[in-house]
């Protein structure tokens, strides 16, 4: 038994021992360099390399045990199964100084890579912020490339960005970026994500990737690593793309020999596009660290890839918010309808983001008419009517807006639609319960040739609210209209309200001043009558009393008139045509017409049908404008006599060019005993005034060009319609019978 050790030295043995365990088991190479030989009393891998020459096992012929000169000894008497030598202690201390080192370098080896993987990690997480404030899809793809280009400075030779298209069936290269490329490859960044300064070094845009630029490139879901990306977005690494059958073969010719990534650009919901980054030669493959780090920046990209769509959306939505409101405060101004569409024409397509459109609007007659057209071929106007026509009809089975994202292809359109229209959207402008008009925006502005943006859902929103404006301006322009109509009406009949009780009162008065004027009167003609009869027909005083009885006479008639006004009757009503009844008329007054030189104007229309008319009132009526207008009129004037049939209405004008009359004249044109008339006391219109009232018509005067004064009287026709319709009032037996029971 040997003295018990103290226990720093045990301690030193033990880790004398398992330093060199540790350095055996790092040094041996397989079980060939076992079964060579070991350098101690246990059998284990010898940790040094044997001499191929070597005569004796296990004494001092190990190269390395040569080399330490002698620090391992025989082991004296050997014991069976042991090599024969262990190592000295000198040995045992060199070889655990040679564990420390190594224990040192690989701690320093571990603390470089833990700091290159944060300045990766934290060159990556500082281009994030300025990714999602980036305000185009097109900035925050070369945002992407170059944090990944500046976070793996040397190990990146090739990164592609593709977009998915075709409703994930191809994919299209977005940006791309090769080192090879680079003008200044030493090139440094003056911050963290200097793009300026990358992009000034060069490598985006190189020619070697034009063929992916130029044609899509196709998914095959079924052997397609790609497509993995896409559908299960499932990220994977290749350790050559050149010898990689799962990768398209025109990718493959473009990328470089040397391990490839291939990760799916996440969004919030679906897999937004696919980030392809190849390392250079020099390296294995890419870590999981780094594949991580990858992963999550392209994830970080389609994040902003779909907040940049939002915000897109977002600004789409106001400026349709903004044409709708200016469009509503324009409707809200009194326009015409062919106006009106022009300008909701204007705010769709500013809404819409259209380069041309069309307006149509429905005349009162159902004839089509084209309100504007706005960047369309002039040539084209007949196909525009047809087109028209067509979706006027379609709106009349369907209210609701359509769109077409392929005119070419779409057979609804074939034939009449020009050929550089891509894409279209429409809709009905409807008024009431009819499609009143109809507007057309086509060809959306931006995408490309080859991908074409087309009208959306919410642009099919936005026309349709625009159309349900415009809609709502023709209702309220009706309406104003209407109440406008209504207005004028209330004022006519205020107007003849008036002027009935102004009647009324000068009947009253008219009355008793003709009762009590005319027995005076009467009076002073027999008089007169009885002295011209006493006078001999040489007597100077004749010609004076002649001039008195023609006076009193026609002071008389005025009596009579002012008289008969007061007391007019119910009209006795019988068929009777107004156009006999004006010849009539006109023959009556014949001599006048000569005497006075002027020159009549007869237009009577023979579409003119008969009439529920009283034959004396209505000729009295006719007689007493008449003389109006040749009382009126100069010598060598002209009197305008006409009939016609209107709508509902026979209208019968009389009117003459003599001297024009200011308006408050004309307003009071039939108020009786007016004292700006030209000739008697006017009681004459006011007659006729009242006759045609009863006749349930109406009586205007108005000036116009030449025409100084024009009478207008309206017969309507329906009301004459009625009154022919009148019940019969004889019950038959049945009917007496019915009311007995």
């Amino acid at each position: 038994m040997g003295e018990k050790r103290a226990p720093e030295s045990a301690r030193v043995e033990e880790q004398i021992v398992v330093a060199w365990k540790h350095y055996a088991e790092r040094k041996a190479q397989g079980l060939q360099r076992i079964a060579e030989g070991a350098c101690y009393l246990d059998p284990r891998p010898c940790p040094f390399e044997p001499r191929p020459d070597f005569e004796g096992r296990f004494v001092q012929e190990c190269i390395h045990c040569a080399r330490m000169q002698g620090q391992v000894e025989e082991v004296q008497p050997q014991q069976e199964g042991a090599t024969g030598v262990i190592p000295t202690l000198a040995l045992l201390f060199h070889l655990l100084q040679e564990e420390a080192r190594s224990v040192r370098r690989e701690h320093e080896d571990g603390l470089e890579d833990e700091a290159e993987r944060y300045r990766s990690a934290g060159f990556l997480f500082r281009s994030i912020p300025l990714m999602h404030v980036a305000l185009t899809h097109e900035r925050i793809a070369r945002l992407l490339l170059t944090a990944i280009g500046g976070a793996f400075a040397v190990e990146v030779d090739t990164q592609l960005l593709f977009r998915i298209v075709s409703e994930g069936e191809a994919l299209e290269l977005m940006d791309c970026f090769r080192r090879a490329d680079r003008r200044d490859p030493d090139a440094e960044m003056r911050t963290p994500v200097d793009l300026d300064a990358f992009e000034s070094a060069g490598g985006f845009d190189g020619d070697v990737f034009a063929p992916l630029r130029e044609e899509r490139l196709p998914l095959d879901p079924d052997r397609d690593l790609l497509a993995d990306a896409v559908f299960d977005g499932r990220a994977s690494m290749v350790p050559n793309a050149q010898r990689e059958i799962r990768l398209p073969e025109r990718l493959a010719e473009v990328l470089p020999e040397g391990p490839v990534a291939i990760l799916p650009v996440f969004g919030r919901e679906k897999v937004r596009g696919i980030l392809v980054v190849s390392q250079t030669s020099a390296y294995s493959g890419w870590t999981a660290d780094q594949m991580e780090l990858l992963g999550a920046i392209a994830a970080q990209a389609g994040i902003a890839f779909e907040g940049n769509t939002v915000l897109d959306t977002v600004r789409r939505r106001g400026a349709a918010v903004r044409s709708a409101i200016e469009f509503s405060r324009s409707a809200a101004q009194p326009s015409r309808p062919d106006t009106r569409a022009e300008q909701a024409l204007k705010a769709l397509l500013q809404a819409s983001q259209a380069t041309g459109g069309i307006a149509w609007v429905r005349a009162d007659d159902g004839s089509l008419d084209l309100a504007h057209v706005h960047a369309v071929d002039p040539g084209s106007t007949q196909d525009l009517g047809t087109l028209g026509t067509w979706l006027l009809q379609w709106f009349e089975a369907d209210g609701k807006a359509m769109t077409a994202d392929n005119v070419a292809e779409d057979p609804r359109f074939a034939g009449f639609l020009p050929e550089d229209w891509r894409c279209l959207l429409a809709a009905p402008i409807v008024s009431g319960n009819r499609v009143a008009g109809a507007l057309l925006v086509f060809n959306k502005a931006g995408g490309t040739q080859d991908d074409p943006l087309s009208f959306d859902a919410e642009d099919a929103r936005v026309a349709e609210l625009v159309a349900s404006i415009a809609s709502l301006a023709d209702s309220r322009s009706s309406q104003e209209e209407t109440l406008r109509v209504k207005d004028r009406r209330l004022h006519e009949v205020e107007a003849q309200l008036r002027h009935a009780e102004k009647l009324a009162v000068v009947g009253e008065r008219g009355v008793q001043v003709a009762q009590d004027v005319r027995n005076p009167v009467a009076a002073i003609t027999g008089f007169a009558k009885r002295v011209l009869k006493s006078l001999s027909a040489k007597d100077p005083n004749r010609e004076y009393l002649e001039i008195i009885l023609r006076e009193t006479e026609r002071l008389e008639r005025v009596l009579s008139e002012q008289v008969a006004l007061a007391q007019m009757t119910r009209p006795r009503l019988k068929l009777e045509n107004l156009n006999a009844l004006v010849q009539d008329v006109l023959q009556s007054q014949a001599e006048d017409l000569v005497r006075r030189r002027v020159r009549l104007l007869k237009r009577l229309s023979p579409d003119v049908p008969t009439l529920l008319l009283d034959n004396e009132k209505m000729r009295q009526v006719l007689v007493n404008v008449l003389s109006y207008a040749l009382h009126s009129v100069p010598s060598g004037g002209r009197v305008r006599v006409e009939t016609r049939a209107a709508q509902g209405a026979v209208q019968a004008e009389i009117a003459h060019d003599g001297p024009k009359v200011a308006g408050e004249v004309l307003d009071r044109l039939f108020v009786p005993f007016s004292t700006s008339r030209r000739y008697g006391a006017g009681v004459g219109l006011a007659m006729a005034y009242q006759i045609v009232r009863e006749h349930g018509g109406e009586i205007r005067a108005r000036s116009e060009g030449d025409w100084s004064s024009i009478v207008t009287i309206y017969l309507p026709t329906r009301e004459n319609d009625d009154r022919r319709r009148k019940p019969d009032r004889r019950d038959s037996r049945a009917d007496r019978r019915r009311k007995l029971a």
